[in-house]
């Protein structure tokens, strides 16, 4: 198995294109300042075929250098030995709310970045805890599926977005059923749902999925997300920048508020809680210590224990480039013989 010890550094890859397209505008300007002073075939015969093939080479050399260094400084590692492993811990699922509402912006910088935000510092704390993933909008889907591998439920969240789900409303009732389908049947461990969402829209056969969730043992967290004032809902173009908000029939913005009673309702009716997200420092934190309260079990798994290093190789290739990239000339001297039996030198 392949892995990344620190993946976030990968991010510095965008430097590459960056610095390609950097180099070609330098190019460009160089070359308009060149054909204002000097004549264009003068300038080839200058210049030389090899002469502009080995700078290409030499800035072919940095590009892959500065890949293989960022590479390298995340971390890539082979495992090699694979052990049976002995966990303890909870099985949770989040189903975050992906609708249009959720985009409002009276809770900073939205309400979505926001519960995205708290969400992942939530992941990276877990312990021996499975994670699962649902997003739901007008329908629910499992994103993420129960693991423990907490990394990849992370990065699966940086995709779940409104886009993920093309059709619109707050199907709760979908995702609690589909949360109390992936929980397994055969454990005595407790089973934690926690939905995020500002509980607006929802669908009215909600009572049925309580019941189901309460039969099955999953008790049911909710948190809250925006304000009793509520905020208009930007649109945004392909820039990204705000260029109106959604309106009714006759023009108006629309406001979307925060609905609890449907929140609250599916936290009490399973012995779970009820808590908003504005008005807690780190609610998910809070949720977490009451969930390590519960019932929970050991189970095995099997996990890599150890790990060869690759960063050693990375550092040894980019040596290697930089020192060819040393001995490697930028200019090609060479002598032409004129038919006057005089002979010029090309640099």
């Amino acid at each position: 198995m392949i892995e990344f010890a620190h993946p976030e550094i990968l991010w510095l890859l965008f430097i590459v294109p960056i610095l390609v397209i950097f180099r070609m505008i330098k190019n460009k300007k160089m070359m308009r300042i060149i054909n204002r002073h000097i004549d264009n075939n003068m300038f080839k015969r200058l210049r030389g075929k090899n002469n502009y093939s080995l700078k290409r080479i030499h800035f072919l050399i940095e590009i892959f250098a500065i890949i293989l260094l960022i590479i390298g400084a995340s971390g890539l590692r082979i495992g090699t030995n694979i052990e049976e492993l002995k966990r303890e811990g909870v099985d949770i699922i989040v189903a975050l709310d992906l609708s249009n509402s959720m985009i409002a912006t009276d809770i900073s910088p939205s309400r979505l970045k926001r519960s995205k935000f708290e969400l992942k510092k939530f992941i990276g704390n877990l312990k021996g805890d499975r994670i699962g993933l649902i997003g739901f909008a007008g329908v629910a889907h499992l994103q993420c599926p129960l693991t423990l591998d907490h990394r990849a439920a992370s990065m699966l969240l940086n995709i779940m977005d409104k886009k993920l789900l093309p059709v619109q409303g707050t199907a709760i009732a979908d995702a609690i059923n589909i949360a109390v389908k992936s929980f397994p049947e055969d454990t005595k461990r407790d089973k934690a749902l926690i939905i995020i969402s500002d509980g607006e829209d929802h669908e009215q056969d909600i009572n049925e999925a309580i019941e189901n969730a309460k039969g099955k043992g999953v008790i049911i967290y909710s948190l809250g997300v925006g304000t009793l004032k509520g905020g208009p809902i930007p649109i945004y173009n392909k820039s990204d920048k705000i260029i109106d908000y959604k309106r009714d029939d006759r023009n108006k913005v629309i406001t979307t508020e925060l609905q609890e009673s449907t929140l609250k309702q599916i936290a009490r009716k399973t012995n779970g809680e009820y808590l908003r997200l504005n008005e807690t420092r780190s609610p998910l934190n809070k949720i977490y210590k009451d969930i390590n309260t519960l019932n929970k079990e050991e189970f095995k798994t099997h996990g890599f224990t150890k790990y060869k290093e690759l960063f050693q190789v990375f550092l040894t290739l980019v040596l290697i480039l930089l020192l060819l990239e040393y001995f490697l000339p930028y200019y090609v001297r060479k002598k032409s013989i004129v038919k006057n039996g005089n002979s010029d030198e090309n640099l």
